[in-house]
């Protein structure tokens, strides 16, 4: 493998990481509001056995209020939180189920819900819940950015790729039916990187020319596209492409343009390198 090669390997990795923050969401603050971390839930085994006994009295106190009302939000919120301190993951599902059905219009519960399933390794019923998501709210990106890391996961891009050519040609319709349901332009993101990632440079290039075109001010197709020069080795392009993404980025992005254009490799010659992409220290693990 090529220096330059592994390089590539190293930017696919970063813009793994970015690519949420490019389109200026996140799942952890949605869900974290909501429900108590999975990695705190984990330590139910260093509780002494009183405060075991005083969570169990409130899961009870809890599941007393939801007889008589089957749908309490705060009781089913409640009673998530407390089973988890308890490790008892599984059996958060029911509730979650409820307030998922209950609330639709609040799509951070199905999103736990399928979090849950995938902590639970069944992925089947997590990418049913985050479809459930989409039936009525086809443009929510945390669900569409879900499916589709679990897709390449499975090596399946041509599914993710499906998902999201799909989701752009009903858009129009969807945002008649109600108005900036669909962000076309953060569809197209996600669609140009999974382009980039499967080394369809000619696609990916096309996709954040349709974003430039549909919005000038745009900075991330600037991004996008200085990036494959940078694996290209054309750095004068990359640089003046990472230069405009530079000036319309948002104060909040600035940094992060600067450090990608930063990666920029070095021109040198080929040479063989004996360590495989997945063991460079810089490329983090990918996450659904």
């Amino acid at each position: 493998m090529t220096q330059r090669t592994a390089r590539q390997w190293i930017i696919n990795g970063v813009l793994i990481v970015i690519t949420l923050s490019f389109l200026g969401v996140s799942i952890a603050p949605l869900i974290g509001g909501l429900f108590a971390p999975p990695n705190q839930q984990a330590a139910n085994s260093n509780q002494n056995t009183s405060e075991q006994e005083r969570i169990k009295i409130q899961i009870e106190g809890f599941e007393a209020v939801l007889k008589s009302d089957p749908k309490n939000q705060t009781a089913l919120i409640g009673l998530v939180n407390l089973r988890n301190q308890l490790g008892k993951v599984k059996e958060t599902i029911e509730p979650l189920q409820t307030l998922s059905d209950t609330f639709p219009d609040t799509p951070e519960y199905r999103m736990t819900l399928a979090k849950t399933y995938l902590e639970l390794k069944d992925t089947k019923n997590a990418v049913a819940e985050y479809r459930k998501i989409l039936t009525t709210k086809p443009g929510y990106i945390p669900a569409l950015q879900s499916i589709v890391g679990l897709e390449l996961n499975d090596k399946r891009p041509e599914a993710a790729i499906g998902l999201l050519l799909d989701t752009l040609k009903t858009a129009e319709t969807a945002n008649k039916i109600q108005a900036n349901s669909v962000d076309t332009a953060s569809v197209r993101w996600i669609l140009g990187e999974v382009y980039r990632q499967q080394n369809r440079l000619d696609d990916s290039i096309a996709t954040y020319d349709q974003m430039i075109k549909e919005n000038p001010k745009d900075f991330r197709p600037y991004v996008g596209k200085a990036q494959l020069k940078q694996v290209q080795g054309k750095d004068d392009e990359a640089k003046k492409l990472f230069d405009k993404g530079l000036e319309l980025a948002p104060a909040d992005f600035k940094d992060e343009v600067k450090r990608l254009a930063a990666l920029s490799p070095q021109k040198q010659p080929n040479s063989n390198s004996t360590q495989s992409p997945s063991s460079t220290s810089d490329t983090p693990t990918k996450k659904p």
